[in-house]
């Protein structure tokens, strides 16, 4: 499998005979999405509202921890929410899989058991097919609302809210560049499909994505909201013990995400120091005892006691780890600069879809074929 860093030179080498390439998969995805909206494709209509949180391109832009953000808004509401997930890298023994808390991350994936972990009382379901996962949900699980993870383009699912993610490579040299010219899995006409974009501002250490997006975005006139997800501290997530900061203390920085130099400057911007090494593993890498023995040798090599990764990289090295395994304490605001804050659109779009308890029957858990599709 090639790097983020490799197919990015290679795109960069060679854009004149990419883009072609990436101009008829944009056809190929519009005709696609044209096929739902025209009812020629079947979507399911849950019984229940549906949250869908997805990008337009490929790679880290936070979807997890929105993902996090809207189960602690819906529990915050007494609402039993379920997240379908395909669970990348999952081996569950059946399908659909509800994520158990005692699972490991080769059953349940990653980032299904972070949340699982993390929001015990909601239900993650984990199936690549999502109308069958959602289903289960809706009927014997007893949601009362869907979070649809990484579903900006999986049309199969009608939805109430569309979430569009972004970085900030998609507003600036990604900007409608489509797979295999860049990282964008659909061209610009997409993002009519959104009801608001959310912006990672995980790079804007000049202050001004706000601008940028604004104009490339405002022609679209959809709510805009920016997030960041920052750090509070640190974990020990073996003894408990919680630091305030990394100052003056020599660590290693270990990933295994889409976006690694992300966690580099969480390091220096909230937690006051640089790793003396930063080792990086490919996306959703699925750590063993070997590489723990690696990660420590290159610790002590370092004169490194303190030895920090992600949490949802902590889900897989928990198992072969030591004391001196430690996490950054994340949290994930908003902020915007329109009338109403996140939340309270969220309230006011989604106060009138909240389903009684009384509505979970089957007969509207079937397939539809509407006139339009979200």
């Amino acid at each position: 499998m090639l790097s983020p860093d490799r197919i990015i030179h290679i795109q960069e080498k060679l854009p004149h005979l990419l883009a072609p390439l990436g101009q008829a998969y944009a056809a190929l995805m519009r005709q696609r999405a044209k096929l739902y909206a025209s009812g020629r494709l079947p979507v399911w209509l849950p019984p229940v509202p549906c949250i869908s949180v997805g990008n337009i391109s490929w790679g880290g832009t936070g979807k997890t921890p929105v993902a996090s953000w809207l189960l602690d808004w819906a529990l915050g509401k007494e609402l039993r929410p379920a997240v379908l997930t395909r669970g990348y890298g999952s081996r569950p023994p059946r399908l659909p899989y509800p994520v158990k808390t005692s699972d490991l991350a080769t059953k349940a994936g990653d980032e299904p058991l972070l949340l699982k972990r993390a929001h015990p009382q909601a239900e993650i379901i984990v199936d690549p097919n999502r109308v069958r996962g959602g289903k289960l949900a809706c009927t014997q699980l007893g949601a009362e609302i869907l979070i649809l993870d990484d579903g900006f383009q999986h049309l199969r699912i009608n939805r109430n809210l569309n979430l569009c993610l972004l970085a900030p490579r998609d507003l600036e040299e990604d900007w409608d560049k489509v797979i295999p010219a860049g990282s964008w899995r659909e061209d610009f006409s997409a993002l009519h499909r959104a009801d608001a974009f959310l912006v990672n501002t995980m790079d804007d250490e000049e202050g001004c994505l706000e601008a940028v997006a604004q104009i490339r975005l405002g022609i679209l006139s959809k709510p805009l909201f920016f997030f960041q997800v920052s750090a509070r501290g640190i974990t020990n997530p073996m003894t408990g013990v919680t630091l305030d900061s990394l100052e003056k203390i020599r660590f290693i920085l270990v990933t295994g995400i889409a976006n690694p130099d992300k966690v580099c400057r969480t390091c220096r911007t909230y937690l006051g120091e640089q790793p003396v090494r930063h080792l990086i593993y490919p996306d959703h890498h699925p750590f063993r005892a070997k590489d723990w023995q690696e990660i420590a040798d290159q610790a002590k090599a370092m004169r490194c006691e303190h030895i920090l990764c992600t949490p949802k990289d902590a889900i897989k090295l928990a198992a072969f780890a030591d004391e001196r395994l430690w996490v950054p304490q994340l949290t994930t605001s908003f902020y915007s600069r329109g009338a109403h804050p996140f939340s309270t659109w969220l309230d006011e779009h989604m106060n009138t879809l909240i389903p009684s308890r009384e509505l979970h029957d089957e007969k509207n858990n079937t397939e539809i074929y509407p006139k339009e599709s979200a």
